[in-house]
């Protein structure tokens, strides 16, 4: 066999390189995981979200003073449910947060119906999150930031030359070169969005 090669340079260069290429990714791929602190914020995030969504009968969530609010806009049943969850990256655990629909909403009968000029608004109570104190900046203040869409990071160098995510929406947190998966946002396709809420600051 050493002798095939020695006397087939052409044959042992084409068996290498492929080798030294997945060696090559491994090691760029992991240096910023070692040279990179962990994150060390929660991070709260939305599923579900669709470009398509209709502003009427759909729950909105945003961060006011600090405090995460949900409402739920209109009065009849939603096409879709947003889902909430909080994300732990020091230890990988995610949780969902419960949104409850107010009570009494119509049965959606998914015809055009025009919506009114004064839409009724419905504050949702989150108990999971009483007293919890959320920064909705761009930055978490370890300096991570939220990342999703195709147009989004991604620290899988060598599974992305031969899969194109152009359709796909994966959401992570990033810094320097790392990065982490976020739970539960792999799938979203074409107008199903994955929304930062915010990051946890206490407690």
């Amino acid at each position: 066999m050493k002798n095939v090669f020695r006397d087939n340079p052409t044959i042992a260069f084409g068996l290498g390189l492929p080798l030294l290429l997945v060696v090559l990714f491994l090691v760029i791929s992991g240096i910023p995981t070692l040279l990179v602190a962990p994150a060390q914020h929660d991070v709260l995030y939305a599923t579900n979200y669709s470009y398509y969504n209709n502003t009427q009968n759909t729950l909105q969530i945003a961060v006011v003073d600090d405090r995460v609010q949900v409402n739920y806009i209109g009065s009849n049943q939603p096409y879709q449910n947003p889902r909430l969850w909080r994300f732990n990256p020091r230890t990988g655990a995610v949780k969902e947060i419960a949104l409850l629909l107010p009570p009494g909403l119509a049965p959606n009968t998914g015809s055009t119906v025009e919506a009114p000029k004064i839409p009724t608004v419905t504050p949702i109570e989150v108990p999971d999150l009483a007293g919890v104190k959320v920064d909705s900046s761009s930055l978490a203040p370890d300096g991570y930031a939220f990342s999703a869409g195709p147009d989004g990071h991604s620290g899988r160098i060598f599974t992305d030359l031969f899969y194109s995510s152009r359709y796909r929406s994966q959401a992570e947190l990033v810094k320097s070169g790392r990065s982490i998966r976020l739970p539960n946002t792999d799938g979203a396709y074409y107008g199903n969005t994955v929304r930062f809420i915010g990051w946890v600051v206490s407690p």
